[in-house]
């Protein structure tokens, strides 16, 4: 009774197939193009970008008049550093992608036996009264046959 629960039936085996292909071909398409978009941005974005840092460095450094609680050094780069995605998407792709496939493929993995455990068809669960009678009275009449058995024997 315990194997017929375990097991999953083809047309299931099927749909958790094309969910996981599907899963892990969003993955990859979406990362391609997240460094695609980093890889190849536009002069004019590029400009905006660092425009912007130059006006947070700005507005940063006027700040600094003594009256924030915490005083921070003044900032001195003149170009921005190297943002965290873009140094990910460029230099550490393959790391990234074959990091969040692992992961994803595990999340998955524990989803899907969570899932065959709630939906599967028999189960150990609570059982009626009458049943667990029934099971009672084979187990005396079990034990009583089994002593009939011993009393033979002997």
């Amino acid at each position: 009774m315990a194997k017929n629960s375990s097991k999953i039936s083809t047309p299931v085996k099927i749909v958790w197939v094309m969910a996981y292909v599907g899963m892990i071909t969003v993955i990859v398409v979406n990362m391609t193009q997240a460094r695609n978009r980093v890889m190849y941005a536009s002069d004019q974005i590029r400009q905006k970008d660092q425009q912007d840092w130059e006006d947070w460095v700005k507005k940063s450094n006027e700040h600094q008049d003594g009256q924030l609680p915490v005083e921070r050094k003044e900032i001195d780069l003149k170009r921005r550093p190297v943002s965290n995605a873009t140094t990910l998407l460029i230099q550490y792709y393959g790391v990234c992608l074959t990091g969040l496939i692992l992961f994803s493929t595990l999340i998955f993995v524990v989803v899907m036996y969570m899932f065959h455990g709630v939906s599967g068809g028999s189960s150990a669960g609570p059982i009626s009264l009458e049943q667990e009678l029934a099971a009672e009275r084979a187990a005396q009449s079990g034990h009583s046959h089994l002593a009939e058995q011993l009393e033979q024997v002997e």
